[in-house]
């Protein structure tokens, strides 16, 4: 059997350090005190230095018992039960006639305390055990045998009703915990998995960048070869055809190069917001084309750096495609928060292209890459165009 590595919670947790039952416990075991005190003074008002005893240091030294409880029940268990039954039994001692109260009204508690602090049941049945016993001989010597089996029914019944309520919430607690430490473990998971995504998403980056710089670099250097053996053979127009088309080359591949270096650019990326860096892409577009640009951006909440990196991507390749290849004169783009998600549109009024028969046209516009930035995010797209009409792209992202 495979075993169990998650954590054992019980009454003896961190937790109940700010449980409202600890509060509770220690009200209950001043007002037995006090109830036990008054009816040892009603029947006996000649023990007034004993009550007095009692009340100034056997009651403050219990309530510190149970308020510090956690602290012994961690390394000291034994320690605090025989302290703890120790102080009850000598106080029943002390106040016989108000005995009763205190031991029906505390034993029971410190039964149920055993119950959920051991592991193993044998533990508290020797706790319970030893209680009792040591119950059965205070009440013996204080009210005698025949009066025993009333005290002993009423003990019983008092401590299944305590015990009852002390391993429920006990298991509430349990159950608590263990669903707060699967949480902060799914949390550190996601965080990891994240992290783990923008790395290897960063990596992916630099691979193309390597290549893209790689081949271009590769590709001019075969056509200046070119362009000095024409040279040498005197056909100076091949040569100077051969140059035009190495000046594109190289505008291309450093257009790229920059694209590249510009997603690798993580630190930047999270330092600003997705409307600032949205705002400054539109800006480098119209700067860029002749294309009419009417935007709305309303403010959006903080984003991951994930999440902030993929939608600048998404956003960026769609204003690239606008610019390269929909020959349009406007273009609208409208980002938004609603129904707690992202909404971003982009439509222009160019040229458009034919939509595939499954809606997912793959061509010239690059939409593979923008699918799969919008799965990396839990998005959605939807891309619809019409030859000569234009194309709309609808992306809505999950905040």
């Amino acid at each position: 059997m495979k075993k169990d590595n998650r954590p054992i919670m019980s009454f003896n947790s961190d937790s109940y350090m700010v449980s409202p039952l600890r509060i509770a416990t220690v009200l209950w075991s001043i007002a037995i005190y006090i109830g036990s005190l008054m009816l040892q003074h009603i029947f006996d008002k000649s023990m007034i230095g004993i009550l007095f005893f009692t009340l100034l240091l056997v009651v403050p030294l219990n309530c510190f018992l149970f308020w510090f409880s956690f602290l012994f029940t961690k390394k000291w268990v034994w320690l605090y039960f025989i302290l703890h039954g120790g102080l009850v039994f000598t106080s029943a001692l002390l106040i016989p006639n108000g005995s009763p109260v205190l031991l029906i009204g505390l034993i029971p508690i410190l039964v149920a305390q055993s119950m959920t602090v051991f592991q193993k049941k044998r533990k508290a049945l020797v706790i319970f055990c030893i209680f009792y016993s040591l119950y059965c001989i205070v009440i013996s010597a204080n009210y005698g045998l025949q009066r025993l089996p009333m005290f002993i029914l009423i003990f019983l019944l008092i401590l299944v009703i305590v015990s009852f309520y002390s391993i429920i919430y006990s298991r509430q607690v349990d159950a608590r915990m263990r669903m707060e430490y699967y949480v902060r473990e799914l949390e550190a998971a996601q965080l990891k998995v994240e992290e783990l995504t923008l790395a290897n998403e960063r990596h992916r980056i630099a691979r193309d960048l390597h290549d893209t710089l790689a081949q271009g670099l590769a590709g001019l250097i075969m056509q200046l070869e070119a362009v000095d053996a024409h040279l040498q053979k005197e056909n100076y127009m091949r040569a100077e055809e051969i140059i035009k088309q190495s000046m594109i080359r190289a505008r291309e591949t450093l257009s790229n190069a920059r694209l590249a270096i510009d997603n690798l650019r993580a630190e930047v990326i999270e330092k600003v917001s997705f409307e600032q860096a949205a705002l400054k892409k539109i800006k480098e577009f119209t700067n860029l084309t002749s294309i009419q640009t009417n935007y709305k951006i309303d403010p959006l909440p903080k984003l991951s750096p994930l999440k902030l990196e993929h939608m600048l991507y998404i956003f960026s390749e769609c204003l690239t495609n606008v610019a390269k290849h929909a020959n349009a004169q406007k273009v609208k783009i409208v980002i938004k928060v609603q129904d707690k998600k992202i909404m971003m549109l982009i439509e222009d009024d160019g040229v458009g292209f034919k939509m595939r028969a499954s809606g997912n046209n793959e061509g010239k516009y690059g939409l593979l890459g923008l699918r799969e930035r919008t799965r990396l995010v839990d998005g959605k797209i939807d891309v619809n165009s019409v030859i000569g009409k234009g194309t709309k792209i609808e992306i809505s992202v999950p905040i």
